[in-house]
């Protein structure tokens, strides 16, 4: 491909990956309200949400799926959760229908005590 073609690929790719890019808020937090809000706790050394927003929630683990952990805007580690710290939880598809609910968490994030 001569250097004249691959120009515009190179810009439209760069467009693609900006665009993409806008399309989620800080650190990687998805561009919408959480989905349900709660405290954290302890289930043996799983983390679990607690007193959610939404009693579907309750006892849902907060690290299925591998999300991004958050304190504020900056990113943490898991074993950085305070218990009873308030977060905001965002999940993405369909949850298992089981209790406690099986749901792919993509974002956590850390708002206070």
């Amino acid at each position: 491909m001569d250097a004249q073609r691959r120009f515009p690929v190179a810009v439209a790719t760069v467009i693609l990956a900006l665009t993409a890019a806008g399309c989620s808020g800080p650190a990687g937090l998805p561009d919408r309200d959480p989905d349900v809000t709660g405290t954290v706790g302890t289930e043996g050394t799983t983390l679990v949400l607690t007193e959610p927003s939404d009693p579907y929630y309750e006892g849902m683990g907060l690290l299925r799926g591998d999300p991004d952990i958050l304190r504020g805007d900056q990113p943490i580690e898991a074993a950085d959760l305070v218990d009873s710290e308030v977060v905001e939880v965002w999940v993405e598809g369909g949850c298992a229908e089981s209790y406690p609910v099986q749901c792919e968490v993509v974002a956590v994030r850390a708002v206070g005590e």
